[in-house]
This record gives C-alpha cells, structure tokens and sequence, in this order.
C-alpha cells in the first residue's frame, strides 16, 4: 500500500478501496456501519478517492474504476469455484424440465446457469446478463431479461425497475444468489438495489433455492432481503457453525450439502 501512503491516504480510507476492489461495489451505509463513523465521513472519503481515481462514486455508494471492475468480478468467479460447481449441480438435480424460473445475479448463480444447459424445456427469468449470455448461447430456452440499469461490473441489471418488472411474473422455482447468512437467519446483500430485485423475485417465486458458499456464513453484508424462515432450501457446501445452523434449522429451511 507504499502508493496510498504517497497519496495521504488515511487507514480508513485504505481499508475503503480494500473492500470495493473485493466486492466492486460498496454502500456508504455499509461502510458507516463498518468503520463507525457517519455516512456524510464515507461521503468525503469517496469523493477524496474518487477525485484521485481510485474508485468511482455512484448513487449510494462507490466502485471500482472503470476497466477493473470485470477484472475484481472474474476474481471470484474463480474463488471457491470447485465449491459453487457442486452447489450448482446440487440445485439443478432439483429444477425439473419444462420449469419457470428466476436466476439472480452472482457467480454462483452464474455456474448453475452452465449446468441447466442439459435441461429440456425451461423458460427463465434473469436479472444478470452472464446468465442470458450461458443459457442463449448453448440452448433454445426461453429466456427473459429483466429491465433496469445494467451495472457494469458484474453485468447485473438492478434498481427499482428491476424489481417492478418481475412483479409481473409468477414462477416455479427462484434461485437466489446472496451476500450473507446471519446468525439470527437473516438472508443478506451488499447493495440495496439488488435487495430489492431480490425480495420481488422471492415473492414471486413458489420455491426458493439459496446458493451460498461457505464464505457467505456470517459475512459483513449489511442489507436484509428475506429470512431463512421464507426460502425453502439452503445449498452450501459446508454444515454452518452451530449458531448459524440452528437459526436455519428453527427457520424450517432445509440444509442441503454439495458434496460432489
């Protein structure tokens, strides 16, 4: 970090563009959360990081500059990859052909999409471009692409129009893609449009599927969307710690562990 310190960057700030370089996207609630001190301090440390071009404000919080953000995301797409690969297997053995469905964003989400390309018959419903790109180009589904801003990191399509859109739909099976489980079963993301894309798919969808690693258990994300008590099944690929396990238990959500 000898470059930041040539900048008179503070530990804050530094510890700042540490999380957005790993997310590509960070709230300024969540930082004032994080760091203890009020959002309009998270303001004037963006504004100062964005005025030196180390990230770049948004609406509600900051990211990365442009032409790193796809680099940070294809970064995790490849972390855990062997454990998101049996997630996504797991899920897809319980999605049955001819299926409605909606995909989130997420790289996990991303490699169930490859393995629903030996499904028959499936129509989707997906606010994640990756998404579209798999299944179009290795299947004749029928696919729908949510309206909305197009994020450009991730290639997510999120905001409110996002959520109004998918309020038009009903599906069988959701499959959703999360930032953090809490200890008190709380179902969590970073970002709080894409919270809100996320409650308007669980409320339209008849199953809910979650598709977290273990580096989701009790991570820091700090923006509710749902309780395990309304998702029907959690696909991990390790039993949580106690606390965690007993909240999803007490919650009536199913634990099912990717084991291949």
């Amino acid at each position: 970090m000898a470059e930041n310190r040539r900048l008179d960057i503070n530990q804050r700030q530094d510890q700042i563009l540490a999380l957005v370089r790993e997310r590509g996207f960070a709230t300024i609630e969540m930082l004032a959360d994080k760091f203890g001190v009020s959002q309009q301090t998270v303001r004037r440390d963006i504004i100062f990081l964005d005025d030196r071009n180390l990230l770049t404000r948004h609406h509600g919080g900051a990211g990365l500059p442009s032409g790193t953000d796809r680099l940070a995301y294809s970064s995790r797409k490849v972390r855990n990859s062997d454990e998101k690969q049996a997630i996504a297997r797991a899920i897809a053995r319980e999605i049955p052909n001819g299926s409605f469905l909606f995909i989130d964003i997420g790289t996990t989400t991303e490699a169930v999409a490859r393995v629903l390309v030996d499904h028959e018959n499936l129509r989707i419903i997906t606010n994640h471009i990756d998404v579209v790109s798999i299944l179009s180009e290795a299947t004749d589904f029928e696919i729908i692409l949510t309206g909305g801003i197009v994020r450009n990191h991730d290639r997510a399509v999120t905001g409110e129009a996002t959520a109004e859109y998918l309020r038009k739909f009903r599906v069988g099976y959701g499959i959703f893609g999360i930032g953090s489980i809490g200890a008190d079963g709380q179902l969590l993301d970073y970002d709080y449009r894409d919270a809100q894309a996320s409650r308007a798919a669980l409320e339209i969808s008849r199953r809910k599927f979650v598709a977290a690693d273990h580096s989701k258990f009790d991570a820091d994300a700090q923006m509710p969307f749902a309780h395990a008590s309304e998702v029907d099944c959690i696909f991990t690929n390790r039993q949580p710690d106690k606390p965690i396990a007993q909240a999803l238990t007490d919650a009536g959500a199913e634990i099912i562990i990717a084991s291949d």
